[in-house]
């Protein structure tokens, strides 16, 4: 208490009662509907009160304070005009009650144009080549961002170069020039004699890889782009007929990291231009220079051995290739000897892949030279070496412990002697691939025993299995279907062996070519068939046995093949028997057809028009 003016006040303080928001929220808001409207004062301009009065009902909310439009004792915080006209609207997407005048456009979102640039980017990553192209066309922001270098640092033209404009593959190739790191134009041959072919060498100066295979690109074009990329690692010019000898000395001195070449089929150039590579690369691994002259002479040769750093070395077709020229590639021009075992003394080579094969001049006595020099050899092809027997095998073979890889079509003199020593040599278990296509000598002996003792291999050819000249048979016969299918069954799952996560789907374990093979017969594709498709859950295994056997057959091979892959192994056996069913039916036929022309020919009335095979001897008439 205070005293004011002789008057006792008090000072104390009340505390207003605490009202929640929401009835605050409600104590701001006004709502006035018509009638209250006509209650408006005459400061109201009467062009405005006469507007709400004739047509339309007026509500207003509002929680903010604008210009007052009613009196000062009513007059709320602002109003809004929710407008309804009498007159009908025509068209049926107008919102009911506003007139055209009021309604408003939608608001259009650019949604892409708020990424960064380098999210649309991004995005646009996902698109193949030629999708790039098309929406290249939209505008002028979307042409500049699908010819962007960032998205084509990978251009593989192997795809799209055909459906696509000469100008915009050239195009794409300019502006993403400086961005290129793997170049691959493999038969590109649209680009030959183009005014742009300067403008596209000029632009790629990054390259790592490039591939020019197949292309008609002239001599100055080949050399601008090589010289212009000193970084190459990997070289593909095969098939270029203007690539040169020049060319190699170019490569020798503008690509000194290069780690593979590819040169094969150049017929302008020579094993001359090739010694130069590999004496200036020193990276060089990997060396691709089928049907190229010139290797019986001792210079390449001589080269390759010094260098023992190439690990894929192909001289296919190279006839010029002989037995003494492998002599001098695995132990030198003249090798120091070994007093004690009388060889050479030579460091082993490093080579793991290599492929002689159609080197016709080659004998037993190369065989001999490769033995106990190549320890990592993992593939090796010599078909069409039509020379090599079983006795250059025989001493070649003992010393490949890490082979994967071997092809023999068309060596006619091999026999079962090979296939043997092979199943018993330290590469059975690693073995995958065998090729011994028109192997004529070989038969079921030989190939049952790499089926048993090779438990790693996944693709097994021997087509064209026919009669030897001297008339015994040594063909395949069912006798190796069963033995791949018993094989198949118990090297990749036994029986007693616990199930492993994941492993019930099915898969291809091992592809068997054996088309035109004359003693294949359909029982014997029909109990693959049956194998694969064998629906006992004690006896069935995921691993698949794949077939590529007769034409007429293949059709419903792939179907089956099919349905089991998709676990449909009641369907599959459907068609099994119904395809059995069809066999026999046709063998019947055809008993039957042959047997009513055997009769036709003697009861033809009276007269005999044919002949007769008769038990003790035959008579011809």
């Amino acid at each position: 208490m205070v005293l004011v003016n002789d008057q006792a006040v008090d000072t104390r303080l009340t505390k207003t009662p605490r009202t929640s928001r929401r009835q605050r929220f409600f104590a701001r808001i006004t709502r006035n509907s018509s009638p209250q409207l006509s209650k408006l004062n005459s400061d109201s301009p009467s062009s405005v009160r006469d507007h709400y009065l004739r047509k339309h009902s007026v509500s207003w909310i509002s929680l903010y304070p604008t210009r007052p439009m009613t009196p000062t004792a009513q007059r709320p915080l602002g109003f809004r005009v929710a407008e309804t006209s009498d007159v009908p609207h025509q068209g049926g997407n107008m919102s009911v009650g506003v007139p055209n005048s009021v309604k408003r456009k939608p608001v259009v979102i650019d949604m892409w144009g708020c990424f960064p640039g380098e999210v649309q980017l991004q995005i646009l990553g996902y698109l193949e080549p030629k999708e790039l192209v098309r929406c290249s066309a939209v505008s002028r922001r979307w042409y500049a961002l699908c010819f962007d270098g960032q998205l084509w640092s990978n251009l593989d033209a192997t795809g799209y170069y055909s459906k696509i404009p000469v100008d915009q593959l050239s195009k794409i190739i300019t502006t993403a020039g400086p961005f290129v790191r793997n170049l691959n134009l493999r038969g590109c041959v649209q680009l030959q004699n183009d005014w742009r072919l300067e403008a596209v060498a000029n632009a790629c100066r990054n390259l790592l890889m490039a591939s020019l295979e197949g292309c008609k690109f002239e001599q100055t074009t080949i050399h601008s782009i090589i010289s212009r990329n000193s970084r190459l690692a990997q070289l593909n010019i095969a098939g270029l007929k203007t690539a040169s000898n020049r060319t190699c000395r170019l490569i020798s001195k503008s690509c000194p990291f290069l780690e593979s070449l590819n040169v094969s089929w150049c017929s302008s150039m020579d094993a001359r231009g090739i010694k130069k590579i590999v004496e200036e690369c020193k990276n060089l691994r990997e060396l691709r220079a089928c049907e190229i002259t010139r290797f019986n002479e001792p210079g390449p040769m001589q080269t390759i051995f010094k260098s023992n750093k190439l690990e894929a070395l192909h001289l296919g077709a190279c006839e010029s290739i002989d037995d003494a020229a492998i002599a001098i590639m695995v132990e030198g021009v003249v090798p120091e000897v070994d007093p004690f075992t009388s060889k050479p003394k030579t460091p082993p080579r490093k080579l793991v892949d290599l492929n002689l094969s159609r080197c016709s001049n080659l004998t037993d006595q190369a065989l001999r030279s490769l033995a106990g020099r190549v320890p990592d050899l993992e593939a090796l092809q010599l078909g069409g070496c039509v020379s090599l027997t079983d006795s250059g095998f025989a001493a070649l073979l003992p010393t490949l412990g890490k082979l994967t890889h071997l092809d023999l079509e068309e060596c006619l003199e091999l026999t079962n002697a090979t296939l043997l020593a092979l199943s018993r040599g330290p590469a059975a278990k690693k073995l995958e691939h065998l090729q011994c296509s028109y192997c004529e000598n070989l038969g079921d002996q030989g190939i049952t025993e790499i089926i048993r003792k090779c438990p790693g291999l996944r693709n097994l050819e021997m087509d064209n299995k026919l009669e030897t000249n001297f008339g015994i048979t040594a063909r395949v016969s069912d006798l190796v279907l069963a033995e791949a299918a018993h094989a198949v069954r118990h090297r990749l799952s036994p029986p007693n062996s616990p199930p492993v996560p994941g492993s019930c789907s099915p898969r291809v374990a091992l592809r068997l070519v054996i088309y035109d093979c004359a003693s294949i017969t359909w029982p014997g594709v029909r109990d693959i068939l049956a194998r694969n498709a064998d629906s006992t859950r004690s006896t069935f295994k995921p691993e698949l046995i794949q077939l590529k056997c007769f034409y007429g057959w293949q059709q419903t091979v792939d179907e089956h093949m099919k349905r089991v892959l998709r676990g449909d192994r009641g369907s599959a056996n459907r068609l099994e028997n119904k395809w059995a069913e069809h066999m026999m039916l046709s063998e019947d036929t055809t008993i039957g057809r042959r047997r009513r022309r055997r009769q036709a020919l003697w009861d033809d009335g009276d007269e005999f028009v044919g002949r007769r095979r008769g038990r003790s001897g035959c008579v011809i008439c």
